[in-house]
């Protein structure tokens, strides 16, 4: 009886942990940075966005599937604030804050309606938390799921579309 007992509450509480884990999944505590600072000697022009969409696309190709991981920063698992911080770093040579909350904050508001490839696409995605995705042109963002990881969403999709924020463009 004892042994049941015992079990069920291991299950609630592998339960719990997980349901957590989940729910601060890119939020906006801070993580971690990289001890070194990556970035490119081949950093493109942000106003070129022809070439901007090109090397988000070349990006989501090299990152497409891999794991979300909360604080992670390697093909081994990256979460949504991380894979922002190290495309814009690796792409565009320039360094944005770490978190989700932090990203919020930079470049200049865009509406919508107005969005070119390279701005930043921030969510709701539930109680004080937030969500980052990078747009790339045709109502297309690139993001990590929590569930999928990297990936290419759409910003009509009803999901998206109602838990959509802002949006900022970052300027050199």
């Amino acid at each position: 009886m004892k042994i049941k007992l015992m079990i069920r509450l291991m299950h609630r509480l592998t339960s719990i942990v997980f349901f957590g884990a989940y729910l601060v999944a890119c939020s906006s505590v801070p993580s971690s940075r990289p001890e070194t600072m990556v970035s490119s000697n081949d950093t493109i022009d942000m106003t070129n966005h022809s070439q901007v969409r090109s090397q988000l696309l070349a990006q989501l190709s090299e990152w497409e599937g891999v794991p979300y991981r909360y604080g992670g920063l390697t093909k081994q698992g990256v979460d949504c604030s991380g894979f922002i911080y190290l495309t814009f770093a690796e792409e565009f040579g320039i360094r944005l804050p770490r978190t989700t909350q932090s990203q919020a904050l930079k470049g200049e508001v865009v509406e919508q309606s107005d969005l070119l490839p390279g701005d930043l696409v921030f969510f709701n995605t539930g109680y004080k938390q937030r969500h980052i995705g990078i747009y790339v042109g045709k109502k297309q963002f690139i993001h990590t799921s929590s569930s999928r990881g990297v990936m290419l969403s759409r910003l009509d999709n009803p999901y998206w579309q109602s838990a959509y924020w802002h949006s900022r463009r970052i300027g050199l």
